[in-house]
C-alpha cells in the first residue's frame, strides 16, 4: 500500500504530463491545420455557404471547435475520467461524466464564439490597433462571467444550496462580520456526486457574490476547520482579491495583446494571409496567443500565489485556532491528493497555491510568534 504522500506526487506527476502533452497536441492541431493548408479549406468552404463575414467566422469556429473537440474527447476522458479512477478520486459514473462533458463543450463554445466574433471586429474595424479595445472587451467580458457565474453557470454543473448546518453557518456569519464583511448566505456546492475531492471558493462579484463549501469538505472537516477554510475565503473577499486579479488580467492581456499584435501581423505576411482579419488565419492567431500566452504564465502564477498567502496570513490572524488552519490544509492536501512540496519548477509553471509544506511552515511559525510573544508579555508583567 502505498503512502499518501507518494501517491500524491504520482498523482500531480501524471497531471502534469497529461497537461503538457495536451497542450504539445493543441500546438501541434494549429500548426496542422495552418501547414496542410486544412484551415484555408474550411475557409473555402464556409464562403460557399454564406456571404456575410461574421456568418463565415461562426461556421469556421464551429467546425474548428468541433474538429479540435472530437480529436481531444478522448484525451478529455482519460484525465477528467480514468486517471480520477486510478487514483480513487472520482465517484461519477461514466454516463454522467459524458452529460458534463458535453455540457462543458456547449458552454465553452458559446463563450469562444463570442469572444472570438468580437475580436473578429476589431481586427476587421482596427487592424493596426486591436489590442487595446480587444483588451477593454475582454476584461468587461471576464467581468459580466463572474457576475453571472454563481446563479447561471455553477449551477448547470453542480447543485448549490444555502448552507442547512443552522450552528456552523452562524458561526462562519459570525466570523464574516468580525471581519468587516457583510456575507447574507454561505452556499454548500454538491462535489460529491462527482468526485471525494474537497474544495471552498469566493464565486462571483459584488452583490451576487458567493462563498461556496463543498459538501465534500462539510461532512469529513470539524467546523474549526471549516472555520479556518472559510476564513481564508474571506481573505480574499475582505482583501478586495478577485479586483486586484482583474487588474493584473487587464495589464497583461493588453501586453500579451500587443505582443501577439506585432507577431501577428508579420507571420501573416509570410503565410500569405490577405490581412489580420483573414478567417483562414485563425490557427496562426491561436498558435500566437497559446505561445505568447505560455510566457506569461510564470508571472501570472507567482502573483496569485501571492494572494494565496495573503489570504492565508488573513486567515490565521482571524482565528482562534490556528492548529486548525493547520490541520484543515493538511487534510484537503490528503483528501485532493496534492503533492506537499513540488519541485520549484512544477512550483513556478503549474500551482497557483504555495506548497502545503510552505503554508504549514508559516502557520507553525505564525504560531510560535505568537506565543513567543504572550510568554514575553506575561514575564514583563
Amino acid at each position: 500500500m502505498k503512502d499518501a504522500s507518494t501517491q500524491a506526487k504520482q498523482y500531480g506527476r501524471q497531471k502534469i504530463r497529461l497537461a503538457v502533452f495536451q497542450l504539445l497536441l493543441t500546438l501541434l492541431f494549429l500548426i496542422v491545420m495552418l501547414f496542410s493548408g486544412a484551415s484555408v479549406f474550411l475557409k473555402q468552404l464556409v464562403t460557399r455557404c454564406a456571404e456575410n463575414f461574421y456568418i463565415q467566422a461562426a461556421l469556421y469556429l464551429t467546425l474548428f471547435s468541433i474538429i479540435y473537440y472530437l480529436l481531444f474527447v478522448g484525451l478529455d476522458f482519460y484525465g477528467g475520467f480514468l486517471l480520477e479512477r486510478k487514483f480513487s478520486l472520482s465517484t461519477q459514473k461514466i454516463t454522467n461524466w459524458l452529460k458534463q462533458s458535453i455540457k462543458k463543450w456547449l458552454l465553452s463554445f458559446v463563450i469562444f464564439l463570442v469572444a472570438a466574433q468580437v475580436l473578429y471586429i476589431f481586427l476587421r474595424h482596427f487592424p493596426n490597433n486591436w489590442p487595446l479595445p480587444a483588451t477593454a472587451a475582454w476584461l468587461l467580458f471576464t467581468i459580466v462571467l463572474g457576475k453571472i457565474a454563481p446563479v447561471l453557470i455553477i449551477p448547470l454543473f453542480y447543485k448549490c444550496n444555502p448552507l442547512d448546518n443552522i450552528a456552523l453557518k452562524e458561526r462562519l456569519l459570525k466570523l464574516s462580520s468580525s471581519c468587516g464583511l457583510a456575507v447574507e448566505q454561505v452556499f454548500q456546492i454538491q462535489l460529491s456526486r462527482q468526485t471525494i475531492k474537497a474544495n471552498a471558493a469566493v464565486a462571483g462579484l459584488g452583490a451576487g457574490r458567493r462563498i461556496l463549501l463543498a459538501d465534500t469538505l462539510l461532512e469529513n472537516f470539524t467546523d474549526d476547520q471549516i472555520e479556518a477554510v472559510f476564513a481564508h475565503e474571506l481573505g480574499h473577499v475582505r482583501l478586495h482579491h478577485v479586483w486586484k486579479i482583474l487588474t493584473f488580467t487587464a495589464v497583461f492581456s493588453m501586453a500579451a495583446f500587443f505582443l501577439t499584435n506585432v507577431l501577428f501581423k508579420i507571420s501573416s505576411r509570410i503565410f500569405g494571409f490577405s490581412d489580420v482579419s483573414d478567417i483562414a488565419a485563425f490557427a496562426l492567431l491561436a498558435l500566437i496567443l497559446i505561445i505568447v500566452g505560455l510566457l506569461f504564465v510564470p508571472v501570472q502564477n507567482a502573483f496569485l500565489r501571492y494572494l494565496e498567502k495573503q489570504a492565508d496570513i488573513f486567515a490565521l490572524a482571524h482565528i482562534t485556532n490556528t492548529d486548525s488552519f493547520t490541520s484543515a490544509i493538511t487534510k484537503l492536501a490528503h483528501q485532493n491528493l496534492s503533492d506537499p512540496s513540488p519541485s520549484r519548477l512544477v512550483e513556478i509553471l503549474f500551482h497557483t497555491h504555495p506548497p502545503i509544506s510552505e503554508r504549514i511552515d508559516y502557520a507553525r511559525q505564525k504560531k510560535n510568534g505568537s506565543a513567543l510573544k504572550e510568554q514575553q508579555n506575561s514575564s514583563n508583567c
